[in-house]
């Protein structure tokens, strides 16, 4: 049996939880095992006491002996602003320097008391007293990533400084109080005559044309992240294999300007033979990921053939836009396409190399010498791989350019996934940044009793400030690119991680926290570079720390109407926070018509996914008297269908008008961002995504009724976005 205390001790250490409040709003335990079980998935031998006891004694005293932290982020929003010194006690009355060297080159310097600073800590070794204390640094100092060095008697170190503002950024029209809408979609699902069978960005940009007639300033994506190539079943956008990259099969292959430069492409487009495979594709109700994949990798090959012999390395304006992307993108990009390339390669010979963990040993690691070797060898494969995020990246900045030419106030706002799945180029080139026996997920709740585990291994908060925070600012940074806002799924993130053992239910697992102060620093200086508003995802049991310092931070909220409801009324809508997204529903609920008809319970109950009869038929009463309010709220504020009872069992199928209506109630709300789902102006029924499913249901694939220039073509459609319109007008 494991050593109570050292546990105890190391888990203290690590910031994993105790105890948590759960989705009643009680304060829940998390049990001892648990904690063992987290401990262990971090690489800690339980069995061993001896060396358990050695890790304890390296986590508590490791800070102590070292002059610096790894790295000090300094934020408004924290109750000091200084760097923590670790001297000891015989050390006092010495004077010390500091010098800054500033990003952009400047020099700031200056001298301290070490009697003079404040002491915020102490730790005694043997019969010497280490001391941690505060230097105050000047608060004017430039934002930016700035190195600081301090010198007290004989001893220096040099670590990373970052200064961050205290807010994130805000457009000019939402600083001046605009309230917005637009719609989030995932991109997949729009339908076009022109697309290869999914959604692309030809057609987000139709879109954005199609909603900004209609006097829309926002489209909300799904992840667009880089899933797995050769793989396109693995078709989940929250699971992707590298959150910093691009799913090439959102390419809209005719814009491409390699497509222009060969006839034998357009010819191509032109036969029998193509015409009948791409038909087949748009008909189906759901993505055929492998047909489109298929057909869209044969243009793939033949683009990047026209671009070697027009292009690369023939110093012509595309062979300079190509260079500066790489240069741009760095290292991260190199690895992720040197990844790209070896997993095409292993499948070639494998059909089950789905991903690194199966590789041979020596590939699995990215700094070993075959990977430098395999590299160095298939250079054109690398170009390849490389020139396919190119021109995905080169649309999606044609596509917000579009956004702002069209005087769109938003734009696109992208979403950043919580994770990365653990067979990807992500977690491969950043293994030593994540706990790949862990997954996060969320604790248990009414809806699921074992909580949920979504599979994605966590980053360390250790080692990822160990690291300076890079990969955290690298997903920052490409995620901005080419876009008004960034959406955060699960941002609760920010401050902590419910983490699930290896072989066990989320029931089994513990919150890990971060440096909340640290991440939230770096997110609004980031923001403010890239000009790239922040909503926070922070639906569900939110900690004070949360509901305290993301509204400081100028953060703004996500708002699901479904959830406001208190079960007696619904949330009025000058009610509603002002900095927020307001939607209906999101991806992981049921449609309108869906929440309306009760269909989305029907078909739980049909996948098994209620514990019983009793929880059933719980959910059915629950939502009948969630419809009662609903109706009971749009009586109230005059907004009610002529011919609709208060009675929701008068009305078993949701109708447009009532539909309409719902939008409209929350489109009066003070939120300055409201998005309606491109489903709920068609009144589809059929879900997107269940969550808890993954072979028993087919996610990511259902594709929208009609394409966006019929939808908006539609009389009643018009007169419903020109109401929306004047609601948002202040």
């Amino acid at each position: 049996m494991a050593n109570y205390e050292l546990v105890s001790k190391i888990a203290h250490l690590r910031k994993i939880s105790t105890s948590f409040v759960d989705y009643q709003g009680k304060e829940a335990a998390v049990p001892f095992d648990n904690i063992e079980l987290i401990l262990s998935a971090m690489g800690y031998d339980l069995e061993d006491e001896t060396k358990l006891a050695h890790d304890a004694w390296q986590l508590d005293t490791h800070q102590w002996n070292r002059l610096l932290e790894p790295i000090t982020v300094l934020s408004p929003l924290r109750h000091l602003w200084g760097i923590n010194i670790y001297v000891k006690n015989y050390e006092l009355g010495q004077t010390g320097h500091w010098l800054i060297s500033c990003e952009a080159g400047e020099l700031l310097e200056g001298s301290f008391n070490l009697d003079g600073l404040n002491q915020t800590g102490d730790y005694w070794m043997g019969h010497i007293q280490h001391l941690r204390r505060v230097l105050p640094l000047p608060s004017d100092l430039p934002l930016g990533y700035h190195q600081i060095k301090i010198s007290v008697g004989e001893s220096s170190m040099t670590s990373p400084l970052i200064v961050t503002p205290k807010t994130s950024y805000h457009c000019e029209a939402m600083q001046r109080g605009d309230k917005t809408w637009g719609t989030a979609i995932q991109l997949y699902t729009l339908r076009s005559e022109t697309n290869w069978g999914m959604g692309d960005f030809g057609d987000l940009g139709q879109l954005m044309r199609d909603m900004a007639g209609a006097g829309a300033d926002v489209i909300g994506l799904n992840p667009i992240h880089a899933l797995y190539p050769i793989s396109p079943d693995h078709c989940s956008p929250y699971s992707p294999s590298d959150r910093s990259f691009l799913n090439v099969l959102y390419t809209d292959i005719p814009q491409v300007p390699e497509f222009a430069e060969s006839p034998a492409l357009r010819r191509k487009v032109t036969t029998k033979t193509f015409a009948a495979r791409v038909a087949a594709l748009r008909a189906s109700d759901d993505v055929h990921y492998a047909g489109v994949s298929a057909l869209k990798f044969e243009f793939f090959e033949q683009l990047f053939s026209v671009f070697c012999k027009n292009h690369l390395g023939k110093g012509t304006a595309r062979d300079e836009a190509f260079k500066d992307f790489v240069r741009s993108q760095g290292e991260p990009l190199r690895l992720h396409v040197v990844f790209d390339a070896l997993l095409a390669h292993f499948k070639s010979l494998d059909i089950n190399a789905w991903g690194w963990p199966v590789w041979p040993e020596a590939y699995q690691d990215y700094r070993s010498q075959a990977v430098v070797q395999f590299a160095v060898e298939h250079q054109h494969e690398l170009n390849y791989w490389t020139y396919l995020q190119f021109i995905a990246d080169e649309q999606l900045q044609n596509v917000n350019q579009l956004a702002k030419d069209l005087g769109m106030k938003i734009g696109l706002y992208r979403d950043l996934a919580v994770g990365a799945d653990r067979g990807g180029a992500e977690v491969w080139s950043n293994q030593e940044n994540f706990c790949l026996s862990a997954a996060v997920g969320a604790p248990p709740d009414a809806l699921g009793p074992n909580g949920q585990n979504w599979g994605l291994p966590p980053l360390d908060p250790i080692k990822l400030k160990q690291e300076g925070y890079q990969t955290f600012i690298t997903l920052l940074r490409n995620n901005m690119r080419a876009c008004g806002a960034l959406r955060i799924d699960h941002a609760l993130a920010l401050l902590r991680l419910w983490w699930c053992p290896p072989g066990k239910t989320a029931a089994f697992g513990a919150y890990v926290y971060y440096d909340m102060f640290d991440l939230l620093g770096i997110l609004n200086l980031e923001s403010q570079r890239n000009q790239c508003m922040v909503i926070a995802e922070d639906l569900g049991t939110v900690p004070e720390e949360v509901t305290e310092f993301f509204p400081q931070a100028e953060l703004y909220s996500n708002k699901v109407f479904y959830f406001e409801m208190n079960g007696v009324t619904c949330t009025e809508p000058d009610d509603y926070a002002i900095k927020a997204l307001a939607i209906v529903c999101n991806h992981d609920m049921p449609t309108v018509k869906a929440f309306w008809n009760k269909s989305d319970l029907n078909l739980r109950k049909q996948l098994n996914m209620f514990a019983g009869e009793d929880d059933f038929l719980g959910e059915q009463n629950s939502r009948e008297n969630a419809k009662r309010l609903i109706l009971a709220a749009l009586a109230k504020h005059g907004r009610l269908p002529t011919g609709i009872s208060l009675n929701p069992t008068d009305l078993a199928e949701m109708t447009q008008e009532l539909c309409f209506a719902i939008h409209k109630q929350l489109a009066a709300s003070r939120s300055q961002i409201v998005a309606i789902q491109l489903e709920d102006m068609m009144m589809i029924n059929k879900p997107v995504n269940i969550p808890g499913t993954s072979h028993e249901y087919p996610n990511w694939r259902r594709k929208l009724d009609i394409s966006s220039q019929d939808l908006f073509a539609q009389a009643e459609i018009q007169q419903f976005c020109q109401e929306i319109n004047r609601l948002r007008q202040p």
